[in-house]
């Protein structure tokens, strides 16, 4: 028994003595081909087996226990294209690679600022989604959320199908009974109120010339939004309006024109199935109800038309950029008694200083916007009022009912009632950036309002401060 066990250990040594004689070596140096320097940190992979090294500092490698025979060596490294060379190794031997990478452009992931510092896009997917001017939803635009409305996944933005009319935006849901549901929108840095209010019109954005809009960024998750404190709860939407272009001054006018007309509605019933229903239902009502026909909801409803006019001016000089926009919209709505006129105007400044260690950019928003408002009951009097009812009464009065709780007529209020507001609104950013010169990873960054400007420099310059966020100068105007 034991010499049994003792012959097989002295077969299996036997075996592995022409195993282990049968691998090899491979070494050799990595260089580039600019200058000829040592490239460490080089990746060396032998095809065929898990054998691999890496360059040292002076760009030199071994590769042990490669099994003999022909392979295909592979060196690579960050910022340099790979090269591969076939060796042919000898048992119990060595060969040599050396090689030469030739430099090369590195595709960077893509990156998102958030509020402090930056996290690659993919760490971020479905938290955050940004929106481009080549994604944006195209036709007649009003108002900006109109660009990403069923762009982003989860993002539900309602409007009330008046022109620049007030809307909803809600990027998680619903997150309270009593107070606002709205998120926070930053425009080039600056926060808007939250909840818009008379100061900022029925549409808080209604200022913003869709035109000038570059990328819409959503921020969905609540760590996202923490730089903006309790302000991001309900999400934050992040506006970014576009800049200069390099080269010579470009100007640019753009003209359109649109119509609308409802495309749809409710199935009522015509004049006769409505005195057929009366004389069934309720015959002792025939004498009231008129002998008219009209169509209600055609009276109120109207083909809407549209203009807007663009005119923008955009160049760059030398260290600095800048971009100036005017725009105009006229816009009806497909119900009488309610469009939208409004002048806008902004500019994009960026200024390059000391060597271009300090940046400064500029952007400042303005609009004039004159809304009319459809009195609140027009539609739903309009659908409710009964078919046979005449516009005007025999004296050329508009025709009511005797009973005062009865429905009013649509035409009399839309000539008696006007629901009309002027909005007067700006927004200014002024942002410094300093990066120190003797710290290249370093910077300092300072956002503020206009009046505040030169006391921020300061602080940029000599305080040694850092200050991530903005606070912005905005006011607003009346809705009478």
């Amino acid at each position: 028994m034991r010499r049994s066990v003792f012959v097989s250990m002295l077969a299996a040594l036997a075996a592995a003595v022409p195993l282990a004689a049968q691998s090899g070596r491979i070494s050799g140096t990595v260089t580039s081909t600019e200058g000829g320097r040592p490239l460490a940190g080089a990746m060396i992979t032998v095809s065929g087996s898990n054998a691999r090294a890496v360059t040292g500092a002076a760009g030199s490698y071994t590769v042990t226990n490669v099994p003999a025979g022909p392979h295909q060596v592979t060196a690579s490294v960050l910022g340099h294209s790979p090269a591969t060379q076939t060796v042919d190794v000898p048992p119990a031997g060595g060969a040599t690679a050396n090689f030469q990478l030739r430099p090369a452009a590195v595709m960077l992931e893509g990156m998102v600022a958030i509020g402090y510092g930056d996290q690659r896009a993919r760490d971020r997917t479905g938290v955050v989604n940004a929106v481009t001017a080549e994604q944006f939803n195209t036709g007649r635009v009003v108002s900006p959320e109109q660009l990403i409305t069923g762009k982003v996944a989860g993002v539900q933005v309602v409007d009330n199908n008046e022109p620049g009319g007030g809307i909803s935006i809600r990027v998680r849901g619903g997150t309270s009974v009593n107070a606002s549901n709205d998120p926070l929108y930053v425009v080039d840095g600056t926060p808007l109120q939250v909840g818009g209010g008379y100061s900022a019109g029925r549409n808080p954005l209604n200022f913003l010339n869709p035109n000038d809009i570059e990328s819409v960024t959503v921020l969905k998750d609540a760590s996202a939004t923490a730089i903006y404190g309790s302000r991001g709860a309900n999400g934050v939407i992040l506006i970014r309006t576009k800049g200069g272009v390099s080269g010579a001054p470009q100007f640019t006018y753009s003209v359109s024109g649109s119509t609308s007309r409802v495309s749809g509605g409710p199935d009522l019933v015509n004049a006769s199935q409505y005195r057929a229903a009366v004389q069934q239902y309720a015959p002792s009502n025939m004498a009231i109800i008129g002998s008219a026909s009209t169509d209600w909801r055609g009276l109120v409803e109207r083909n809407a038309t549209g203009q807007e006019h663009n005119l923008t001016v955009s160049g760059a000089g030398s260290g600095a950029n800048y971009r100036v926009s005017l725009g105009y919209l006229d816009q009806q709505g497909v119900l009488r008694g309610t469009d939208v006129k409004r002048v806008s105007g902004g500019i994009n400044y960026n200024q390059l200083l000391f060597h271009d260690a300090l940046n400064i950019r500029t952007s400042v928003k303005g609009a004039r916007s004159d809304d009319s408002f459809t009195p609140g009951g027009v539609l739903g009097e309009a659908t409710n009022f009964a078919p046979t009812a005449p516009v005007f009464a025999t004296g050329g009065s508009y025709f009511q009912w005797s009973n005062p709780l009865g429905t009013n007529n649509p035409l009399q209020e839309l000539a008696l009632v006007r629901d009309r507001g002027n909005t007067y609104r700006s927004v200014g950013n002024v942002e410094a950036q300093y990066r120190l010169p003797f710290l290249q990873a370093s910077e300092l960054r300072r956002q503020c309002d206009r009046k505040f400007f030169l006391l921020c420099g300061f602080g940029v310059l000599f305080g040694g401060q850092r200050v991530i966020g903005a606070a912005g100068s905005e006011h607003g105007g009346k809705r009478l």
